[in-house]
């Protein structure tokens, strides 16, 4: 695989979470802003846009609005994990429970086509948050860190957005099938930039 660079990679990730509804920066006040006027028409519900070499917000748009975070919320599961294991990626392996299969059958979820009983490593885990946007991987992670009970990760998880910071965000599953899983512009970006401090993310 090709190496890329972190400043490289956040100019991607950015673009990317931009088509997402959400354009990101960092938690400025935004009396902060410098009153940039783009030269387009912003069609997003919210913006949250930062100079991130002087932290200055130059563009905001509802970017304390809370909506409906959809897979965003996989961000959090993969913080929490990088958070408590990061070196241990290669080494802990976790089995695909059916309990999950049973969660995920009312919706058309998309899947990383982990199977019942099939076992892989955290590593392999993240990476099927982030590629296919796997929601049974994003479970069989809060199953594991939740002891076998994913309401107690989604717990984790809602502690861990109020301790970096998060103002606007609520979840309730782990990868954001439910539209209870809400946040903001401006939040999105502080999970973001918290993610952005472990390599394996990176």
């Amino acid at each position: 695989m090709r190496s890329v660079s972190p400043a490289k990679l956040f100019r991607c990730l950015a673009a990317l979470l931009a088509a997402l509804l959400f354009a990101l920066g960092l938690a400025t006040p935004a009396a902060a802003m410098s009153g940039y006027d783009p030269d387009f028409t912003v069609t997003a519900e919210a913006a949250y846009v930062v100079n991130t070499d002087t932290n200055l917000v130059v563009y905001e748009k509802n970017s304390e609005t809370p909506l409906v975070a959809a897979s965003l919320t996989k961000m959090m599961t993969m913080l929490l994990m990088l958070k408590t294991c990061q070196d241990q990626l290669d080494t802990i392996t976790v089995t695909m429970p059916r309990a999950i299969d049973d969660i995920l059958y009312p919706y058309n979820a998309s899947v990383a086509d982990i199977r019942p009983g099939e076992t892989v490593t955290l590593r392999n885990l993240l990476y099927a948050m982030e590629l296919p946007s796997g929601n049974e991987a994003a479970y069989m992670v809060a199953f594991y860190m939740g002891n076998d009970d994913p309401d107690v990760f989604v717990q984790m998880m809602n502690e861990e957005a109020a301790a970096i910071g998060c103002t606007g965000t609520t979840f309730t599953d782990p990868c954001g099938l439910e539209e209870g899983n809400v946040t903001t512009a401006r939040d999105a970006y502080l999970i973001l930039r918290a993610l952005m401090e472990y390599d394996a993310y990176v």
